[in-house]
């Protein structure tokens, strides 16, 4: 166990953490963290899993609420993209 202080870091604040905690945490620069309040007001990091399949990379997302915000914010663009005649053995 180890201490660390919350220390001010430009217009934000900001915890360093020791390589060994990172070593011992398998933390690479760039991972992506959840962060939560537990009921006793701890501070809890939990490093978020990469999506292993198109259905987790998905979870969550409601495509019904993303159509309408895009027809609000392109009322006069279609959604249908012309990409042209095929080019090869495309069967269309």
């Amino acid at each position: 166990m180890e201490n660390v202080k919350l220390k001010k870091w430009g217009n934000s604040q900001g915890i360093r953490l020791p390589k060994s905690i990172l070593t011992e945490a398998h933390v690479k620069p760039d991972d992506t963290f959840i962060v939560r309040i537990d009921k006793n007001k701890n501070i809890i990091l939990e490093k978020k899993k990469k999506p292993q399949t198109i259905e987790e990379l998905f979870e969550g997302f409601d495509y019904k609420k993303y159509w309408a915000d895009w027809e609000k914010e392109h009322p006069n663009e279609s959604v249908e993209y012309d990409w042209g005649e095929p080019q090869g053995r495309e069967i269309w």
